[in-house]
């Protein structure tokens, strides 16, 4: 089987433990980043498969990850939402993300 190797960007790091078990399959990779330019830095350097994106209630920046990361990769953009406003998702999928996962008000 091949893996695959998974940014998650996020500013929780629990939320890297809510997405190991339901999203990665065991021979599959995460790298965490909670903040653009540990972001940057991985995607220099790592070449993940696909980003994903964690897309919270009442975090406004959260979105502009995806240019950041539209900025140094190619990578596939995935919105994880968790009850967060559409008007979020929607910047997010202005600014490079491609598809989304979870619940939006």
């Amino acid at each position: 089987m091949n893996s695959q190797h998974f940014l998650l960007i996020s500013h929780q790091d629990s939320l890297a433990r809510v997405v190991m078990p339901h999203v990665l399959r065991r021979e599959d990779r995460l790298s965490v980043a909670a903040d653009p330019f540990a972001a940057s830095a991985l995607l220099r350097q790592e070449k993940p498969d696909a980003v994903l994106v964690a897309l919270e209630e009442g975090d406004e920046e959260a979105a502009l990850f995806c240019a950041t990361v539209r900025h140094y990769s190619n990578a596939p953009i995935v919105l994880l939402t968790l009850h967060c406003a559409r008007e979020q998702i929607t910047r997010g999928y202005r600014l490079g993300a491609e598809a989304r996962r979870g619940r939006a008000h």
